[in-house]
């Protein structure tokens, strides 16, 4: 408006070409005007649509970081809980292992089958060994015994002999004498007789009891003899059906 007025009032002064040239640079300086205001308006619009994407972009950067975080949070999570597992199992592998071990040790104090012949072996040696020499010994106390008691009649007998001796001159002294000796003499042989009595009485109580015992034994023998050939052919049979099933397997 105002450059108009002023064209207006300089319109009389200034030639037409001037002037002409003149409103061509107004209507161009209107024309810049009006495209610079509506580019500053596009470019509000276009900061307002940028700003509006920044804002939609920090959202979802937000979201997305906010859901990063979780999942790490989730694998942080994860991570213990295996950790922790994986200790448990440690653990408990350790345990077993200890576990195995001793049984280990165990299973190697007993002995194999080898090493419980050859103890058996040995073991049958050493009974026999103590056998033969409680045998032994009982014999040298038989012997002993036998000898002792024989020595205990013999000194009787030498005593008896000793006191016959003794008394004998004085006893057929006189009648009375002679008669009281022979009496003692009597009770003398009558305890004589008694013991021998007792004395093979014993003998054959002994003897029956040795008899008895063989018997005992020899029935032992024959269970002992009856059970070695049970399990030798208790083996055989075993032998027999191992063979068998493996025939069985391979067919």
């Amino acid at each position: 408006q105002v450059f108009i007025s002023a064209l207006i009032l300089i319109q009389a002064s200034v030639s037409h070409s001037i002037l002409e040239k003149l409103r061509e640079l107004v209507t161009m300086n209107e024309g810049l005007k009006d495209q610079e205001q509506q580019f500053r308006n596009h470019c509000r619009e276009e900061m307002a649509r940028l700003q509006q994407n920044i804002e939609n972009l920090k959202s979802v950067a937000g979201n997305e970081e906010a859901e990063v975080k979780e999942h790490g949070e989730l694998i942080e999570q994860q991570y213990k809980e295996d950790r922790e597992k994986l200790q448990k199992i440690r653990l408990l592998l350790a345990r077993r292992n200890r576990e195995i071990a001793v049984l280990q040790r165990k299973i190697d104090e007993v002995p194999s089958r080898a090493e419980l012949t050859q103890y058996q072996r040995r073991f049958v040696e050493l009974y026999n060994q103590v056998a033969a020499t409680h045998k032994e010994t009982k014999q040298f106390f038989t012997l002993y015994n036998t000898l002792d008691d024989k020595k205990v009649y013999l000194e009787k007998e030498v005593n008896l002999l000793n006191s016959i001796h003794d008394n004998f001159q004085q006893a057929m002294a006189s009648p009375a004498t002679r008669e009281q000796f022979l009496r003692q003499m009597e009770q003398i042989v009558e305890g004589i007789k008694q013991n021998r009595m007792k004395l093979e009485k014993k003998k054959q109580e002994n003897k029956m009891r040795r008899d008895q015992l063989n018997d005992e034994y020899l029935e032992v023998l024959e269970k002992q003899r009856l059970y070695f050939k049970t399990v030798k052919e208790f083996k055989e049979v075993l032998h027999y059906f191992s063979l068998y099933k493996i025939n069985q397997i391979k067919l």
